[in-house]
């Protein structure tokens, strides 16, 4: 129970449980969004949101794993399931993409001002909600993987790691939103996806629209993970 303390237990328990609360209760209003013609256009988010759930219970696991093993086998299994959350990761910040989705499935009346219409706003914070449930899912876990990296190999590498996997995960967004690869993809078609992405990294033409999107992509998940990873230390002073 020590080593659990000293990476932040119970407290990440009650975390969870929050971050668990808040997440069905913006679900809750995802499903009460219904069209003109009473279907419920956002259902997809429900499969969505539980994909960045995933590397949540893994950053768990790791947990378990760093206090309850033996130093011999810990790094093995460490680095499998690593990689795990390292592939699931980009499915919690994938959830600021789905954004999109309201101007895309609201039903707009050209003659009027959308944004006069209070059913779009409905819409809108509806997504933006489930859009910062992702941000916040994707800063714990990601903190509480750092943190095991820091306590590891120390800050520097652990802030180093902290944004390789920002900036691998800009991509991954990238993949999951344009290309519409799957996390599994990885595991079931490593030799399809290793071929797919040197015909894209060698097109000059999607190179540019690749940069482009993980520029911004990066900047919003840096930013928030920067900002909650300050207002934790800041409680703690």
């Amino acid at each position: 129970m020590e080593k659990l303390k000293s990476l932040h237990y119970p407290g990440k328990i009650y975390l969870i449980i929050v971050l668990c609360v808040a997440t069905l209760i913006s679900l809750l209003s995802v499903y009460t969004i219904q069209s003109a013609s009473g279907n419920r256009p956002y259902l997809f988010i429900f499969w969505d949101t539980f994909l960045a759930w995933v590397p949540v219970g893994i950053a768990v696991m790791l947990d378990l794993i760093f206090s309850y093993t033996r130093k011999k086998t810990r790094a093995l299994i460490s680095i499998v399931v690593g990689a795990s959350w390292l592939f699931f990761y980009p499915n919690a910040p994938y959830l600021v993409t789905d954004l999109l989705h309201v101007f895309a499935r609201y039903s707009f009346d050209p003659t009027k001002r959308f944004w006069a219409d209070v059913d779009f706003w409905q819409h809108l914070f509806t997504i933006f909600t489930i859009a910062m449930i992702g941000l916040l899912l994707g800063a714990y876990s990601l903190f509480s993987v750092q943190h095991l990296v820091r306590v590891s190999y120390g800050a520097v590498a652990s802030w180093s790691f902290a944004i390789f996997v920002l900036l691998l995960s800009s991509f991954g967004i990238y993949i999951g939103r344009f290309i519409r690869w799957n996390s599994w993809d990885v595991i079931m078609r490593p030799g399809y996806i290793l071929k797919e992405l040197v015909i894209m990294l060698t097109d000059r033409s999607k190179l540019y629209h690749i940069f482009t999107f993980c520029k911004f992509m990066f900047m919003v998940l840096i930013i928030s993970y920067v900002l909650i990873y300050v207002i934790t230390r800041v409680r703690k002073l």
